[in-house]
Parts: C-alpha cells; sequence; structure tokens
C-alpha cells in the first residue's frame, strides 16, 4: 500500500497535469491538451460522443477550439483524486467554460451563461508520469433551476 507522502505527491502531480491541460485549452492549443492521454484514451464527451485514442480526441478538441470554444475560457476544479493503487487513480472535476459562440447540440448553458461539466478521469502511472486513460464528461443539467 503507497504512503500518505506517495499520495501527497501523486496527488499534486495530478492537479498540475489539470493546470497544465487547463492552461493549454485557455491558449486554445489542443495538442498541449491532449498530450498526456495515453494513446488508446477511451474517451466521451457530455454530447454522449464517444471514441477511442488520443488522435481523434485531439481532432475533436482542436475543431472545437478553432470554431465555437475559440476564444473561451476553462476553469477546472479538482474536487477528487481517489487513488486506487500506487499507479492508478480516479480523478473527478468540476469545469466551467466562458466565453463560447456556441455549443454542441444537447448542452445547455446555465443562466448566467456558464457551460458546467462534470468530469471523471482514470489515470495510469507509467515510469513515473500520470496518463489520462478514460475521460468522461457529463453536463450538469440546468433543468433543475428551471422548475
Amino acid at each position: 500500500m503507497p504512503t500518505l507522502q506517495h499520495h501527497t505527491s501523486d496527488a499534486d502531480a495530478i492537479r498540475a497535469l489539470v493546470d497544465d491541460m487547463t492552461r493549454a485549452w485557455n491558449e486554445g492549443n489542443a495538442s498541449a491538451y491532449s498530450a498526456r492521454f495515453t494513446v488508446d484514451v477511451d474517451w466521451t464527451e457530455a454530447t454522449g460522443l464517444s471514441s477511442t485514442g488520443r488522435d481523434p480526441f485531439e481532432s475533436r478538441i482542436d475543431q472545437q477550439l478553432k470554431t465555437i470554444f475559440r476564444g473561451s475560457k476553462l476553469k477546472q476544479t479538482v474536487r477528487k483524486v481517489r487513488l486506487l493503487a500506487s499507479d492508478v487513480a480516479i480523478l473527478e472535476i468540476e469545469a466551467e467554460l466562458t466565453g463560447f459562440t456556441g455549443l454542441p447540440r444537447g448542452l445547455k448553458a446555465w443562466p448566467d451563461g456558464t457551460l458546467r461539466i462534470r468530469l471523471q478521469e482514470v489515470l495510469v502511472k507509467v515510469a513515473g508520469a500520470w496518463w489520462i486513460s478514460g475521460y468522461h464528461e457529463v453536463d450538469a443539467k440546468v433543468s433543475e433551476l428551471e422548475s
């Protein structure tokens, strides 16, 4: 079983990875945003689109960052890092996106104009670095606020 100190340094490294991804998104850099995904990552975006592979994910993000999400600002808050083993972790993130010019079909901004997403990632540690092997988004529903 990993020590608490080991857990703390791993959690810090995972949070740094999230910070790097946030910075990459805000710079409009799909390649940097996708850089720490495994080649065979399984991913699902909030619209339900699902695929396998870093290349299709990066292509999708690049297309969005050049169109409806161009100039958007992403804020990600790590809510939980759960280390299942010394080389496997589950990450829970609350994300907020602002400054977009449109949204994919099926997604709806909150009354304040913010798109809110819940994200769960599965990470694996390889050669001392954390990599995203599973990436699953769901949108935080606005409907509860409208009733």
